[in-house]
């Protein structure tokens, strides 16, 4: 009976990993009908999300139940859930069995957990990006035409997890995984608070259990993370609108490349270190094949952390990516040619004709009240090898490099 009822369990758990496999890859294909994010079922990236833009919005709550189901089953979201670890099992059966070298190593994955959590008490996640949900999501939004090395580099983080399981079975999940780390925790935590209420004393034999270390650890990813923020300098890139302050995105952003998948106009992409390493892989706005449409929304509503906001339409048309300038040397009307491109064709109507020099010459000139950034006027702008008109990640009067 006792055999029976273990094949019975086996069974139920591998049909809901093959459904959860299949819900996953359900949610990374590039459906626009489906407009939920795979990663913002982490449990991992609704509590960082929630503690790092103090908000606990529609998509971080989704990860929420998970939370609770953890709590009740250890490991639970590892045991039926997580794609990724799907993968590694049937990689696992694939290779010949070996010794597991590394039993002796430090639970690296609850110090990640740890930090990561402290950090987003500062506003910056710091290995929010390692969750097994956001590169799975990574991985299939990285095969989107145009290829770039920076999309194909973007999309290797989860063949990366499959060499390491593969080079060191098992290790990925029980040693380096950070949502693993946090489900621990949590088991952790919750036999802590049940031993206090019992009035036993702690199991001092547990090599894992919670204590002063542990709250260490937390600490110093706050620092860490305050200290990310603070650092932070120079000119910040174009981000997508809604996006949060350049010293919060790029920490809560986990890179899963969600908002650059669902772009009609494929202005985002995934920047390859030009603007730092803290920002490497996260989304930049390039207006080299479109703008950013007023009809659209789409990155807004796929954003799994809140590092782009969930916004209305007529919500995001108030959000603005930049303010629009002119350089006069460049601009054809300015330097006495017929050219009324850029005026045709902002959505917004933000660009006007003015007359200078007493009506004997016209200029274009930007209203920043009306401009949201789109970037349809420097798409349009017929003058090389730059366009005369461009949009600026922040108001300031410098001319693109």
């Amino acid at each position: 009976m006792t055999t029976e009822s273990n094949g019975r369990g086996k069974r139920l758990r591998a049909a809901m990993r093959w459904l959860a496999l299949a819900v996953s890859v359900a949610l990374v294909l590039p459906w626009w009908v489906i407009p939920v994010p795979l990663a913002s079922f982490s449990p991992l990236v609704a509590a960082c999300s929630a503690l790092a833009t103090r908000t606990a919005g529609f998509i971080v709550l989704l990860g929420v139940p998970a939370l609770v189901l953890v709590l009740l089953s250890p490991r639970w979201f590892c045991r039926y859930a997580c794609p990724v670890g799907l993968l590694l099992e049937l990689q696992g059966k694939l290779r010949p069995k070996a010794p597991l070298r590394w039993l002796h190593w430090p639970f690296i994955c609850r110090w990640l957990a740890l930090l990561t959590l402290g950090g987003a008490c500062a506003g910056y996640p710091l290995f929010i990006w390692l969750d097994p949900l956001a590169i799975f999501n990574g991985f299939f939004s990285a095969w989107r035409t145009p290829l770039t090395i920076a999309s194909v580099c973007a999309g290797l983080a989860l063949p990366a997890a499959l060499l390491i399981d593969l080079l060191l079975p098992k290790v990925w999940c029980s040693r380096i995984c950070p949502l693993g780390g946090l489900q621990e925790l949590l088991v952790l935590g919750g036999r802590r608070v049940r031993q206090l209420l019992r009035r036993e004393h702690p199991d001092h034999e547990h090599p894992a259990r919670l204590g002063r270390r542990s709250f260490l650890v937390a600490c110093i990813g706050t620092a860490a993370g305050a200290l990310t923020r603070t650092a932070r300098g120079g000119t910040p890139p174009l981000r997508p609108p809604g996006a949060l302050d350049e010293t919060r995105f790029t920490g809560v952003c986990v890179r899963c490349g969600s908002c650059v998948r669902v772009c009609p106009s494929r202005i985002l992409r995934p920047d390859f270190g030009g603007h730092g390493l803290t920002g490497l892989f996260a989304p930049v706005v390039k207006f080299t094949e479109g703008y950013c449409r007023e009809n659209c929304n789409r990155c807004n509503m796929v954003c799994p952390s809140g590092a782009i906001t969930r916004l209305s339409l007529a919500e995001k048309r108030l959000r603005v990516i930049g303010p629009a300038a002119v350089d006069l040397d460049l601009c054809l009307l300015a330097n006495g040619q017929e050219c009324t491109t850029c005026i045709r064709a902002c959505p917004y109507e933000a660009i006007a004709m003015v007359e200078t020099d007493g009506g004997l010459s016209t200029k274009p000139v930007v209203d920043l009240a009306k401009c949201t950034g789109c970037g349809a006027c420097e798409l349009a702008c017929p003058t090389t090898p730059r366009p005369a008109i461009f949009v600026l990640p922040k108001p300031g009067v410098l001319k693109p490099s």
